[in-house]
């Protein structure tokens, strides 16, 4: 945790202790560690901690409002045991730089006002794979295709926000519907790169033993760079959950022995959550129980939601949402920082 939050510790020391010298006023916490390392490692170590403690007093408090702290508990034990792998949405990679779905194809329509009509119209609704069927329609699969790779496949930029975070907790593999980079990027930084990567189409050679020890990252629907298994239309959609031996049975899997965490997913209905319905069905009570760290619908939706994620065995762990710029990203580091540390 400690390269995550060192630049907040340069901060602070700045602000408290700032070094003058030769009337110039310089960095105390560079400072500080180039002259002193040891004692800098131990005063940082000291300050990441203090500020651990005062995260999970903010979720303690905030999940008690919700009614959701037993949950979390249950969840960080289950992390403990080494049983939890992270499911990372678009949401993740937002502060990298990277558009959301409903942005991006907004972005591709823009220049044909009767297209983006349509595409408007099917967002507003949730759908969001037919929004992506009426693009490539228009513009014909290879601008598509050029565009996302436009968009996604970029490996110059620096990752931000709480997605930083992941490395630090989860050591055994990760699965991402995002298209993007970010996830090679920041467990490469963490000095633990994947040790491969499953994408689209190839995530049925995934072998077996993947799901439960390696640390592999498996992209389900696809990658920026190919089209080869890409899931982004309709048509892709009904190609990539209709077949056993691709999405649904490689979450089917991946789940054997460990419960998924959804994180910067908006989980509305989809076709990963009927899989994930489909898959709760023909296990029975046998399966495992998953977790969501999800915006607050409301007092008033929140038994409706969590009735339909109950149906995929996904139970959700609510954060209030005032502000959509920052509440998320802050509300996210605190979850994560507050697992970090077990149950509350």
């Amino acid at each position: 945790m400690n390269s995550y939050f060192e630049p907040r510790f340069h901060d602070h020391l700045d602000e408290v202790s700032p070094v003058i010298w030769g009337g110039e006023q310089y960095s105390s916490g560079q400072a500080f560690k180039d002259h002193a390392p040891t004692d800098y490692e131990s005063n940082l170590t000291t300050w990441v901690q203090e500020k651990q403690e005062e995260a999970r007093g903010r979720v303690r408090d905030m999940l008690t409002d919700c009614g959701c702290l037993p949950r979390f508990n249950r969840l960080a034990e289950r992390h403990m045991q080494q049983q939890i792998l992270p499911f990372v949405g678009a949401g993740m990679s937002k502060p990298s730089g990277f558009p959301m779905w409903g942005a991006f194809l907004k972005d591709l329509a823009q220049n044909d006002p009767h297209v983006l009509d349509q595409v408007e119209l099917a967002i507003e609704e949730g759908r969001f794979s037919d929004a992506a069927e009426i693009i490539a329609d228009e513009f014909e699969e290879n601008m598509l295709a050029e565009q996302i790779e436009n968009y996604f496949a970029g490996k110059v930029f620096t990752p931000e926000g709480p997605v930083r975070l992941i490395p630090q907790l989860f050591k055994l593999g990760c699965v991402t519907t995002n298209f993007d980079h970010v996830l090679e990027k920041v467990y490469e930084h963490n000095e633990q790169a994947f040790a491969e990567v499953f994408s689209g189409a190839n995530i049925i050679n995934a072998p077996r033993e993947a799901a439960s020890g390696a640390n592999v990252l498996f992209k389900i629907h696809g990658t920026a760079t190919s089209r080869n298994g890409r899931v982004l239309t309709t048509r892709e959609y009904n190609d990539a959950y209709g077949n056993q031996r691709t999405v649904p049975g490689t979450l089917n899997f991946l789940i054997s022995n460990r419960s998924l965490l959804f994180m910067g997913c908006s989980l509305a209905t989809d076709r990963t959550i009927t899989a994930m319905q489909e898959i709760k069905a023909m296990n029975g009570a046998a399966g495992l129980r998953h977790y969501a760290f999800l915006a607050d619908p409301g007092q008033a939706n929140r038994t409706a939601k969590h009735t339909e994620l109950q149906q995929a065995e996904i139970h959700p762990i609510w954060y209030p949402v005032e502000d959509h710029e920052t509440d998320h990203d802050a509300w996210l580091e605190d979850l994560l920082f507050a697992l970090d540390g077990g149950p509350l």
